[in-house]
């Protein structure tokens, strides 16, 4: 029987919180879902806690790989190629459901009518930060939660898997390229889903090479009008591929991204645009400091 909600949930030495994760989701109202843990080959007593799960709780349905991956996403993409759910919701090692309604108030509200993806707010355990995805233009500015989005399972059909070019912000990427395209549904419910570790990877690192090609992308699916300041996101991205080509990340990848800006239609001066391809270029060029 196909389960209503998958829950993905990449993992690597967990030990330390996966037990509150699991606690959170054990004591759930609703009880139709999956469990996929993948795990990066932890050396802590990861796989143990989830042995002790299936051992103390055999009606759960649970389904585990462990080996190496190559980051977050690429752990993500692999949870995806287990999952068999209707809906997928993807949680960390350290996040944590707030309260046992939020499956089964999930359900109905899915049920009630058609979408595709339906999302709440969150907040981060450590710091009580409360973020509330009320408008567009937040959702398209700076993203969404993964910990806040219940998709339906054939969005991943439609848009493929996380980008593994970005690091911190493939969730963002994916999101963005199902809120930028009007044959899907989106439903925002004013309810919280969950807090999240505010001490994982994706919290502590910026993503440089998503940010470059931010601007870009909304100008190229109209979104550039529906977000409250495209001006700050237009000097963030091309601060960003400045940044690479200073950091010799994806250097191609980033001129693709800056030769976009200036030479498009936006608020840019002349001369802003001549200094910042001779900055491009002077970083470009600047070899690397042998430490």
């Amino acid at each position: 029987m196909t389960p209503f909600f998958s829950i993905i949930i990449p993992l690597y030495n967990s030990e330390g919180t996966l037990n509150d994760t699991i606690h959170s989701i054990l004591m759930q109202d609703e009880k139709d879902y999956e469990l996929v843990f993948v795990d990066g080959a932890s050396t802590d007593n990861t796989l143990q806690i989830i042995a002790d799960l299936q051992k103390s709780n055999p009606e759960v349905r649970i389904k585990i790989l462990s080996e190496r991956d190559n980051g977050i996403y690429d752990a993500m993409n692999k949870g995806l190629d287990l999952a068999k759910g209707s809906w997928f919701y993807f949680m960390g090692s350290d996040d944590r459901l707030h309260s046992p309604a939020v499956l089964s108030d999930i359900q109905r509200e899915i049920n009630k009518t058609d979408t595709d993806l339906i999302y709440g707010n969150v907040y981060g355990i450590s710091s009580d930060t409360r973020y509330v995805y009320d408008t567009l233009s937040k959702v398209l500015s700076t993203g969404i939660h993964h910990q806040s989005i219940f998709y339906k399972a054939s969005l991943f059909n439609e848009f493929g898997k996380y980008d593994l070019r970005f690091k911190t912000a493939a969730d963002y990427h994916f999101t963005l390229k199902v809120f930028l395209n009007d044959s899907f549904k989106k439903r925002y419910l004013d309810m919280d889903i969950a807090a999240y570790g505010e001490s994982g990877f994706s919290s502590q690192n910026y993503d440089h090479t998503f940010y470059s090609y931010q601007y870009k992308m909304l100008a190229q699916n109209n979104g550039i009008a529906k977000i409250d300041e495209p001006k700050r996101c237009l000097d963030t991205s091309v601060y960003c591929c400045l940044y690479m080509a200073k950091d010799k990340v994806n250097i191609l990848f980033a001129w693709q991204n800056l030769l976009y800006y200036v030479t498009g239609q936006n608020p840019f001066t002349i001369g802003f645009r001549i200094k910042t391809i001779a900055r491009m270029l002077m970083w470009s060029l600047t070899p690397v400091k042998k430490a």
